[in-house]
Formats: C-alpha cells, structure tokens, sequence
C-alpha cells in the first residue's frame, strides 16, 4: 500500500503512556514536600528526616525543625537556646526527644492480649493470614483457630515417623513438611489426602509454596521442587554450598533462599537459573525471610 493513502494512524506516541505511568514521591519539588511537612508535628517530623537523604535535605533546607523547636522550646528543656546552640548539639537533642518519645508510646499505649491454651505438649510454629490461625508442635496435630472467636475450626494429623518441620495454609489446602515427607490436606478434612514417600532427599529445614509447586530447603544446598498436582519431585535448584535455613517464593516464581553462612540466594523458579547472591560480612545464620 502506498504510504501517502493509508488510511492507519500515526503510531502511538509515549506521551499517553508517561501520563499513564504512576508517579514517584520523587517527581514532588521542595516546594511541594515542604508544604506537606509543614503539617506535621516535631516529633513525626524527626522521623520523617531519617526515611531518606532527600527528605532530610528538604527539612533541613526548609528550616522547619528550628521553627517547631522555638515553638516547642518545653520539649528540649527550658535551658536550651536554640539561637546559641551548634547544629550538632540541638539535632543531638532531637533525636534523644524522638527516642523518648517512641519509648513512651510503646510504654503508655493500649495493647489487647489474648491467650488460650493451644497444644497441651506446646507449640513449635504457627502460620496467620485471613484472621486464622494455624498452629503445630510435637504432638501429631496441626490445629487451625478463628482469631476473633479463639475456637480451633479444624485439626489435621500428622504421619506418626517424622516430626513436623513446616507448614503454611490457604482457602482450600494445608501444606506441611513432616521428617522428609510432603503432606497435603484439604482444609475441610483431618486427614490428608497425600503424603509423599520418604527418603527422597536429605535433612531439610523449611518450606514453602505457591501453586502448583513446593519448595523444599536442604542441608546440601540444594532446593527440591514438588509438583503439588501431579505428585512427584520435578527438579533440584543449586542454590548455597552450605544448609538452606529459609525459604520464601513469590507469585512471580522468584525463589529466595537463605543460608546457615548469612547468604541469600534468588532462582528464577521458571528457568531454574539463580538471578543474584547477596553477601555479607555477617557470618551469623538465616533463618527468616518475609
């Protein structure tokens, strides 16, 4: 077709797309942020210097902790002058205020704590989301509570070789790791409706899930990947030299896993490549991630 009779538009410009694009506290000016500031009182806003060099620098710019320091001289004590004293000295003060502060509220605020009696042999780990509680320990029963009610909804039995190591939940399912062994149960069923065979792969610490796989943490370094539907082992992920201690998989398939050596480690679970390695110089051990 000939270019000057085509009836197609232009191709679509960026324009729309940047204005579609969501906007970033950094595209705010000083002038903007100051304004925001500015409602804030003395101690939120002695926080808000420490969330980044920007903020701060616009606070400090905008003089606006002087100006709530001579309003609020009592805070400081009635000694201290301002005027006279050195930046040093009076963001010194400031701080020890916010300390005090953050001190005070967590001594002074109100707290609601509830308690009952779970496990009677004691409770090793627990799992909340979607104001349930799931809850495990020696014994060879998972419990899962109603946190508004404190009443158990259901119990799930554990295989008697094993003890259990972890678990999670959803609507529909229950996913532990009992000894080296998979188990399943439907959320509305004591029993499980699979448990995998034992002996498939070496001492494990943690575990975690996104459908349609487990991921499984070994002190070989390795993670071994579990095809919840059809029931059987997939592959194996290298992903430390030494224990994996935690373990937390995204919606996006992203694998992370930390080390007993303080590493962290994250596999592309679709391409079973391993993305990056964050070192410290922290030797302590992992065991946490979120």
């Amino acid at each position: 077709m000939d270019r000057s009779t085509s009836t197609a538009g232009p191709p679509p410009s960026n324009k729309r797309r940047n204005i579609l694009s969501p906007t970033r506290i950094q595209a705010l000016n000083d002038d903007i942020m100051c304004s925001v500031f500015s409602f804030l009182d003395l101690v939120h806003l002695i926080r808000c210097t420490a969330v980044c060099k920007s903020w701060s620098g616009v606070i400090d710019k905008s003089k606006l902790l002087q100006i709530l320091c001579c309003k609020q001289r009592g805070f400081l004590g009635g000694d201290f002058d301002l005027p006279t004293s050195s930046e040093r000295t009076w963001k010194s003060k400031l701080r020890d205020l916010a300390i005090s502060q953050h001190r005070s509220a967590l001594h002074t605020g109100h707290v609601d704590i509830y308690q009952w009696k779970g496990h009677s042999d004691g409770i090793d780990r627990c799992k909340m989301k979607m104001g349930l509680i799931l809850t495990g320990g020696s014994g060879k029963v998972l419990r899962l509570w109603s946190v508004e009610r404190y009443k158990c909804l259901a119990e799930y039995s554990l295989p008697q070789t094993g003890s259990l190591i972890d678990f999670n939940f959803d609507e529909s399912k229950v996913v532990g790791l009992v000894g080296n062994r998979i188990c399943l149960w439907r959320r509305n069923e004591r029993r499980s409706i699979f448990t995998s065979q034992s002996g498939q792969f070496p001492k494990s610490a943690c575990m975690c899930y996104v459908d349609p796989e487990a991921v499984v943490g070994c002190e070989d370094g390795r993670a071994r990947v579990f095809d919840m539907y059809g029931r059987k082992w997939s592959r194996i992920i290298k992903m430390h030299t030494g224990p994996i201690t935690c373990l937390s998989l995204s919606d996006d398939q992203l694998l992370i896993g930390g080390s007993s050596f303080g590493h962290i480690a994250l596999s592309d679970l679709s391409s079973d490549q391993q993305v990056a390695t964050l070192k410290t110089n922290d030797f302590a051990g992992l065991f946490f991630l979120r």
